[in-house]
């Protein structure tokens, strides 16, 4: 499988990998002529197959935004936005819950 790129280019910005799991990515993004990323994007990853196999991308244009991918001004909102997306996506919504001292009949 192709993984997502650490570093590329996507609307005139600079984007950096800075930090993923399996489900979402944290990137950096600089401008054209600044190193230090001025702001930080946290995406879900997709993976796609077709005929050139399985690949990861990030959200498009269209996408970002409706899948709770975000930009956050700092890398501490996005870290912490990370971590509860990751969460949140790996938890399956209605799953079973334990609750004690409630018996099942079978």
């Amino acid at each position: 499988m192709n993984l997502l790129k650490t570093k590329f280019s996507l609307n005139g910005l600079q984007y950096t990998l800075l930090k993923r799991n399996d489900v979402v990515a944290l990137y950096g993004i600089g401008g054209t002529y600044i190193e230090k990323p001025i702001n930080y994007e946290v995406d879900k990853i997709y993976v796609h197959t077709d005929k050139f196999g399985e690949r990861e991308h990030i959200p498009t244009n269209e996408v970002f935004g409706r899948d709770r991918s975000k930009s956050f001004r700092t890398y501490e909102e996005a870290s912490e936005y990370f971590d509860m997306l990751t969460a949140a996506l790996k938890c399956p919504q209605g799953a079973l819950k334990a609750v004690s001292g409630v018996k099942v009949a079978a």
